[in-house]
């Protein structure tokens, strides 16, 4: 695969919210393209999963590209191959076959439950340290086990400053009232030079975001129809999308002392397709 790396990208914002150190965003991969589903349905994608490194058929896409063509190997998903494609990209040592993290290396997963958490739980060794939580209300105390799986706000982390390399995050960030507050949070537990990697519902054609529903004297107002994605610790639920992501979002993180970079992926190869296929890079300085 072909890498380029484009001008540095500005975001469309009034000046006020203007930052000196600006994102980048960066193209990797193939020309955009978009999926013919019927295609897809008779011949299927096939190529090496990121997730498993294992050759595959890429199975069952549906309109929701993002969330759909699963690998007949390890049942990864098309964002989940995104996040893991990043990572083999963005951290040296990882390369491809297994999840080979170097000894002190700490990861921190905001999700319990799909083939990436599979995968890097199965790669955990001794010398590493791989966390994982889920969110499972507020009557939890951070930090405290709902079975065998830690519970964590974003909002209110229970680790230590500066606690891990990695941060992992896949379509979270949008269902909590106060996304920035978590970013401020994820910054302090990462180490210096750390990364935050992860995927939102975003639209960088909007300059601000679209809040959707916000919290006021403890009472949720809506500002918009009501939308609900699937929740795998509440599939018969669902969560509330608090917001969809703008432009404004690289200029917050920006402000808040992260280098940003958005990678926007097309691997067909890689069971990685569609026009939202990308992930976002936070690091922190050191």
């Amino acid at each position: 695969m072909q890498w380029q790396r484009l001008k540095p990208w500005r975001p469309a914002l009034p000046r006020a919210e203007a930052t000196r150190s600006l994102p980048l965003i960066v193209f990797l991969g193939v020309a955009e393209q978009k999926a013919d589903l019927a295609l897809l349905a008779q011949h299927p994608l096939q190529g090496v999963c990121p997730v498993c490194q294992q050759s595959a058929c890429f199975r069952g896409f549906t309109d929701n590209l993002r969330e759909s063509g699963h690998c007949d190997q390890c049942g990864s998903f098309n964002r989940q191959r995104q996040l893991a494609h990043v990572m083999r990209q963005r951290l040296p040592f990882v390369g491809q076959g297994c999840w080979p993290f170097p000894p002190g290396f700490s990861i921190y997963n905001t999700e319990s439950t799909g083939a990436l958490h599979k995968a890097l739980l199965a790669a955990q060794r001794p010398d590493t340290q791989y966390q994982f939580s889920e969110y499972f209300g507020p009557q939890h105390e951070p930090g405290s086990f709902v079975g065998e799986v830690r519970h964590e706000s974003l909002e209110a982390l229970s680790f230590s400053a500066e606690s891990f390399d990695l941060v992992l995050s896949s379509d979270v960030l949008e269902h909590l009232p106060k996304p920035y507050v978590a970013h401020t949070e994820i910054l302090r537990v990462l180490k210096p030079g750390g990364r935050h990697l992860f995927t939102v519902p975003c639209d960088l054609m909007m300059a601000r975001d679209d809040v959707r529903a916000s919290l006021h004297e403890g009472e949720v107002v809506y500002h918009a129809d009501k939308l609900f994605h699937g929740d795998p610790v509440r599939p018969d639920e669902g969560i509330l999308v608090w917001t969809i992501f703008g432009q404004q979002m690289l200029a917050r993180m920006t402000e808040m002392g992260y280098s940003m970079t958005a990678w926007v992926l097309q691997a067909p190869e890689l069971g990685i397709i569609g026009d939202h296929a990308i992930v976002f890079e936070a690091r922190k300085p050191g």
